[in-house]
């Protein structure tokens, strides 16, 4: 009997990529880190090629982030390239919550892919998972899950 195939898209994340956003969520504990991911559409799905660590400026970055509004508005700029972002759940599971959901809207049409991270077993191993913004035929944003390939 065959195992069913996963069809999830893909999301490619580089060995240094990987190591760049553990780190940084591991310096912004117990606070919400953040930052943007650039790269590429590739065969399958998109390709992280760059990580960039941004300030958390959120009142509450115990349980929010919000980018800094200088450096957001600098890789917006920088043309082509921005196809996500990352952020940390120090205390929780690598899902969305409520609030990234609330959020989704203010940055979801500059943005293809999703990461939340959080603390793994380890000190320094963090739990990844990927998601894809998609836009509903209601104009509404949603995250779809994707498979995070390293590599």
């Amino acid at each position: 009997m065959t195992e069913p195939q996963d069809t999830r898209q893909e999301i490619w994340l580089g060995a240094l990529c990987g190591r760049q956003i553990a780190e940084h969520a591991f310096r912004g504990l117990p606070y919400e880190a953040c930052g943007v991911l650039r790269g590429k559409a590739a065969a399958g799905g998109m390709r992280i090629d760059n990580f960039v660590p941004m300030r958390n400026v959120a009142p509450d970055p115990l349980h929010h982030f919000i980018l800094h509004p200088e450096e957001w508005t600098k890789q917006c700029l920088r043309g082509e390239g921005l196809i996500g972002l990352f952020h940390s759940h120090p205390r929780s599971q690598p899902t969305p919550s409520d609030e990234d959901l609330r959020q989704l809207s203010l940055f979801a049409g500059l943005i293809r892919i999703y990461l939340i991270g959080s603390p793994g077993e380890s000190k320094d191993a963090i739990r990844l998972n990927g998601y894809y913004v998609v836009k509903g035929a209601d104009g509404l944003y949603s995250l779809e899950p994707a498979l995070i390939k390293h590599g």
